[in-house]
């Protein structure tokens, strides 16, 4: 009966307002100095002040740190410096540029409305976006444009249920999420129509498990044929990131790796954690699934990706005279869903919801207005 009546909210909910999101952006580059231009609609500059002014596409305003405030410059005429600058859009459409003059940057477009404020000797900048029209700047800039129009739309669920679970992550500083890969990678305003209409023909749908929680939306570039169960990566079990073979990846470009290693960086990296095997250490392993620990050497995996650097723990070892050869599969951690064999299942015809379960095991497709119900409930 729940699962009939989630189905049910998920088709026939709709939002009565939109849902917004504060993204923090460029801040890991300084930025004193920039300038804003309207691109489409009308934006007013509000501050502590009240409402100063209206601009349109043919205003030319810049925004520079000085001190503690923010002066604004409209048409080479100052308005005055503030602590807070919030510029909101008011028209029906709106977006807008902004470029970093110091440091110089290049030019990005965003949608929705600017809040900027100085922090630690810069200027703080976020988006603040509604949460679709994020998901699509996230989709684009996570995947670019080549995969097939149904696998944007998974993307897109994965990116909003991504975002909707972490919007606490940056706080502390003033905002939700950043726009770099702490986060999800944002590089502002989509304008790719698949991409776009992706984001907006699954608006509001997110994942839950079981218990109607969103989940941990897990995902890496290529798992070499196998994912990996989530303690395996993170300690923690969940239910629904269990490992799966997958097929559908295998002839991927980050399918395959090799890289070489010396045999005293490999045996100072083995003995330093496990000095009982110095006498006996292995230079040869060869295995056709993935496993938890190296041999006998009780290392996991997962250290040896991060201390040298590996695009997978999914490698096998090849001895040579004065060196090991780790021949790999996959990139990334390998738990969740493994993006080049979901673009893969994609274009042979399956659908969104067809792949997602195909990854992620017993969960549900549900709207934010049934989520909201469910916490109500």
């Amino acid at each position: 009966m729940r699962v009939l009546l989630i189905s049910l909210l998920f088709v026939f909910s709709s939002h009565l307002h939109a849902e917004f999101i504060n993204i923090g952006i460029l801040n890991s580059k300084s930025v004193q100095k920039l300038s804003f231009s309207v691109r489409a609609g009308k934006y007013a500059l509000f501050t502590e002040q009240g409402k100063v002014e209206e601009f349109t596409s043919g205003n030319n305003v810049t925004l520079q740190r000085v001190g503690e405030l923010i002066e604004v410059i409209a048409d080479k005429k100052s308005l005055g410096k503030f602590k807070k600058v919030n510029l909101m859009g008011t028209g029906w459409y709106n977006h807008f540029m902004i470029k970093s003059l110091e440091p110089p940057l290049l030019d990005r477009r965003y949608d929705d409305n600017l809040r900027v404020k100085v922090r630690r000797g810069k200027l703080l900048l976020i988006n603040n976006i509604d949460l679709d029209n994020y998901v699509a700047g996230v989709v684009e800039a996570e995947v670019g444009r080549k995969p097939p129009k149904e696998y944007f739309k998974l993307q897109a669920i994965i990116c909003r249920t991504y975002a909707l679970s972490n919007t606490s992550k940056h706080l502390e500083e003033g905002f939700n999420l950043c726009d770099e890969v702490h986060c999800q990678a944002y590089h502002g305003k989509s304008f790719y129509p698949n991409i776009v209409d992706a984001a907006m023909q699954t608006r509001g749908a997110v994942i839950v498990d079981s218990d109607i929680k969103l989940i941990t939306a897990a995902f890496h570039s290529n798992c070499g044929g196998q994912t990996v169960n989530s303690e395996d990566v993170w300690t923690k079990s969940l239910y629904y990131l269990r490992s799966v073979n997958d097929t559908f990846c295998l002839d991927k470009r980050n399918s395959f790796w090799e890289k070489e290693i010396s045999i005293p960086a490999w045996r100072g990296f083995i003995t330093a954690r496990n000095s009982t095997i110095s006498d006996s250490l292995p230079t040869s392993y060869v295995s056709d699934k993935r496993e938890n620990d190296f041999l006998y050497t009780q290392i996991r995996f997962e250290e040896f990706r991060h201390h040298f650097k590996l695009r997978s723990t999914y490698f096998n070892v090849h001895p040579q005279e004065e060196s090991v050869l780790l021949k790999g599969r996959g990139y990334g951690h390998g738990v969740g869903l493994c993006q080049e064999g979901a673009m893969e299942m994609a274009a042979q015809g399956y659908s969104y919801s067809e792949i997602l379960h195909y990854y992620y095991s017993g969960v549900h497709i549900i709207d934010l207005a049934a989520l909201d119900f469910f916490k109500e409930e």
